[in-house]
């Protein structure tokens, strides 16, 4: 521990810096559930070594197996060998002090790399608030490494905040972090049918209250409110229309009520001849 004073005119404060201190495990886990993370690591024959360079090689090597229970919608397997791999890339400072910048460069790539899975795994497991906490970590270290034209990583985790937040409810916040992926990455349809849904969930959270006030000051207060999400849906209608995507549902919308109609006197015609 280095221990430092700060003298004021009236008193002086006493700073413990605890450089033997690790992070990044507790960023996620209380004190038990760290323990427990480790014992699993230990049971399973993952124990991490002191030499950084060999603590570097296995947590790629754990990145991959958790891609690999991943890919086997192991979620929980995943997610522990994330954790182990954080746990293997949880540095002190005493530490990192004696670390080459190639050590630093490479524990990093790494780290972003995990926190990106975890917090991917994190909403496949349904916990949206670890995984908004994976993807900040993720975007604080990223703002430690040199500027690259490479923006894959970052659109990355902007989008899994983004659909995070968005699970959250905090849709404001949401469609913000998917509108600044869309930037980095604007060909990836799924960053924008995300936010598509987003700009959707906003609309619908702000039309329906207004509903409720809608003619309260006319003779006709449930007919100006009917009126109103009527006029929504021919909206919501046009603008399905001007996208050919969404063209199959548009001709479902219009042909269901033929249909209906039509059915009931085919089969009345079949059964009388």
């Amino acid at each position: 521990k280095v221990v430092g004073r700060i003298t004021h005119s009236l008193m002086s404060t006493v700073l413990i810096n605890d450089v033997d201190e690790e992070k990044l495990l507790r960023h996620f886990c209380l004190e038990a559930e760290c323990q427990a993370v480790l014992t699993a690591a230990k049971e399973e024959g993952f124990e991490r070594p002191e030499e950084t360079d060999e603590r570097l090689a296995d947590a790629a090597k754990l990145r991959t197996l958790g891609n690999e229970k991943f890919q086997a919608n192991d979620y929980e397997g995943a997610m522990m060998r994330a954790l182990w791999a954080l746990h293997y890339l949880d540095f002190s400072q005493a530490k990192s002090c004696l670390q080459t910048s190639d050590q630093k460069q490479n524990s990093m790539d790494i780290l972003i790399r995990v926190l990106s899975n975890l917090s991917l795994i994190f909403l496949r497991r349904g916990d949206a608030y670890n995984s908004v906490r994976a993807a900040d970590l993720g975007l604080e270290t990223l703002k430690r490494l040199p500027t690259t034209e490479d923006t894959t990583f970052q659109a990355k985790l902007l989008f899994r905040r983004g659909v995070a937040r968005g699970d959250r409810k905090e849709f404001e916040a949401a469609l913000q972090d998917l509108r600044e992926a869309a930037k980095l990455q604007p060909s990836d349809r799924e960053i924008r049918r995300a936010i598509d849904n987003c700009k959707e969930r906003i609309r619908l959270d702000r039309g329906a209250p207004d509903d409720v006030w809608r003619g309260h000051f006319t003779d006709m207060p449930v007919t100006s409110a009917a009126s109103a999400r009527c006029r929504r849906c021919w909206k919501r209608l046009g603008s399905l229309a001007v996208d050919p995507q969404h063209l199959p549902t548009l001709m479902m919308i219009f042909a269901l009520p033929i249909l209906v109609t039509l059915v009931p006197r085919i089969l009345q015609f079949v059964r009388q001849s």
